[in-house]
């Protein structure tokens, strides 16, 4: 388990190892009006969670183009404390908000090529907690290495690898 306390908002912190079955990511938070979450490649956002006016709208950002949104209602309002989930499966994340399953959201890019979580808008973050993972890296050590290299109003993550370094991915 790694745990990331207090981030900067908005910020992209980078995933050290690659997602995979099994794998999750917890945000605890407390959100003050709409604010995104969302897990990053290069310049494709492979899932973005968006939380405004009691809607969740997920949608993906790949080549260039957004995808078809999905919308579901959640629990949350102004003030209100929230435990986001994101568990990947074979094909799907499972996403929970304050533990009550919200949606599975298909893959629509291969989740091992997520290289960052974003996170944007009017939200205060606790903690990021990564389980799962095999954990071979250090990786207290390499955010600390790579810190300079995100910007805090990101748009994408800088200096991300070519989708064909990135071994198995390819381009949808």
């Amino acid at each position: 388990m790694y745990i990331i306390e207090n981030p900067t908002i908005p910020s992209a912190l980078e995933i050290v190892e690659p997602l995979k079955a099994g794998t999750e990511i917890e945000l605890h938070g407390t959100a003050h009006n709409e604010f995104a979450i969302e897990l990053l490649s290069g310049a494709n956002i492979v899932l973005h969670m968006n939380f405004r006016n009691q809607k969740l709208v997920l949608n993906s950002f790949l080549n260039d183009h957004w995808g078809s949104e999905i919308r579901h209602n959640h629990p949350l309002t102004s003030h209100d404390q929230f435990h986001v989930r994101i568990f990947v499966h074979e094909g799907y994340y499972n996403i929970t908000v304050n533990n009550d399953l919200l949606v599975e959201y298909e893959h629509r890019f291969p989740v091992m090529a997520v290289q960052a979580i974003g996170i944007k808008g009017a939200v205060n973050v606790q903690s990021i907690i990564f389980k799962g993972f095999e954990f071979k890296t250090e990786w207290k050590q390499r955010h600390q290495l790579i810190n300079g290299a995100v910007t805090n109003a990101y748009d994408s993550v800088p200096h991300a690898p070519s989708l064909s370094l990135i071994e198995g991915t390819q381009y949808y």
